[in-house]
């Protein structure tokens, strides 16, 4: 396993210097050989800077790595992945006694409640993260902000409590409970990795909020990472990649659509008429909860081990398939108008339909377009579909 790991990090210099070395074989025969002797060095000397580049730092138990939200999905995944490399894990739960806590504790990993929306228990959690490192004697060596929400919804029906609460939990939640532990991480030389989304490199329509927030903390994780510099800090962004299936982060969708279904006039519902309905009867059905396990994409780990342990770490680190690598190289480079066309296929989500619900009972016509927007839905596609719209985000 160790030495697949390495052939795949050292894959690019392989190559290259298996080119190179044809190439100096052909060289010799035609007797160039002083340029030969010239291109060797060239060769030796870039293959070593290359490794030194790409050079990793080893992890021991007496270093601790913080995790927040790891009650499920890729905060549990990476505080399981992070004890399994030999760290101490202190881990921070919304749900202390649930099911996620319980077992990262069977694991020996620290267990601790946070809410990252109120401050006395981001205090609360900062002042246990200190107290552990002090009485084991512990070095702080990475801080990863996981935690997150998202909420599926064009923006005109999400309400103000759940737009602020995506955007306390994404991104104010982060600074702050970086802020609380920020001295320690400038005494312990720590590295902070801030979770990013591909959302933030290209904004997805239905989570423009969730797109807001990822782009603002890029922008904060940017403008630290030339802050914290100068007092060793590295600071790295981390874009995961789909991994919504196997998450409970849209556990409660449905409920969320409940919630704006109350919430949007009756001149809004007359206007989106039975779009609304076929939203979110599709995105409910897509959005289930999921048992709790570790994600089962290696690539996750991987790249995410460069994000920690590089020597020489990038700025940003991606894990993606081919089909988002062309996505976004297309969107990168095409105009306007053709990357809206590229964005709507990706997502490919229910269709607008430029039809109005007039009419006084507009509640209970909402009601029974969802009941139709249900039956017309391709039960025997809606696996594949699921998987299709997931992968997006």
């Amino acid at each position: 396993m160790e030495l697949l790991k390495c052939v795949k990090r050292y894959s690019t210099i392989f190559v290259v210097d298996s080119v190179a070395l044809i190439g100096l074989f052909y060289l010799w025969n035609w007797e160039y050989r002083h340029l030969v002797q010239a291109m060797s060095l060239y060769c030796i000397g870039g293959t070593y800077l290359y490794c030194r580049l790409k050079a990793r730092e080893k992890i021991s138990p007496n270093q601790a790595i913080v995790v927040t939200g790891c009650d499920s999905g890729l905060g549990y995944s990476l505080a399981l992945h992070c004890r399994q490399l030999g760290a101490t894990v202190i881990a921070s739960v919304l749900h202390i006694d649930g099911t996620g806590a319980k077992q990262l504790e069977k694991e020996g990993v620290l267990v601790y409640p946070l809410d990252v929306t109120k401050t006395k228990s981001i205090e609360n959690f900062t002042d246990s993260v200190r107290m552990v490192l002090n009485k084991q004697k512990l070095v702080l060596r990475c801080l990863i902000n996981n935690a997150a929400v998202m909420i599926f919804g064009e923006f005109e029906w999400q309400t103000d409590e759940q737009l602020m609460h995506q955007v306390e939990v994404n991104f104010l939640g982060t600074m702050r409970v970086t802020r609380g532990l920020l001295s320690t991480i400038r005494a312990h030389f720590s590295r902070i990795i801030v979770i990013s989304s591909h959302c933030n490199i290209q904004p997805i329509p239905g989570v423009a909020a969730y797109s807001g927030t990822k782009a603002a903390l890029s922008a904060w994780a940017t403008a630290i990472r030339l802050e914290l510099k100068k007092y060793g800090v590295k600071v790295v962004c981390f874009i995961p990649g789909s991994f919504v299936g196997e998450s409970n982060i849209l556990a409660r969708q449905a409920e969320h659509f409940e919630t704006m279904k109350r919430s949007i006039s009756a001149e809004v519902e007359t206007f989106y008429g039975d779009y609304f309905a076929r939203y979110s009867q599709y995105f409910s059905s897509v959005a289930q909860g999921t048992n709790l396990k570790k994600l089962k994409d290696v690539g996750v780990y991987e790249v995410f081990e460069g994000a920690l342990l590089d020597k020489y770490p990038s700025a940003v680190y991606k894990n993606e398939s081919w089909r988002y690598f062309i996505y976004h190289a297309l969107f990168a480079v095409t105009p306007t108008w053709l990357r809206d066309l590229l964005v709507q296929k990706f997502v490919q989500g229910p269709s607008w339909t430029e039809k109005v619900v007039a009419g006084p009972s507009t509640v209970s016509k909402l009601q029974k377009s969802q009941e139709d927007a249900s039956k017309s839905l391709n039960l025997e596609n809606k696996s594949e579909d699921k998987d299709k719209t997931l992968e997006k985000f």
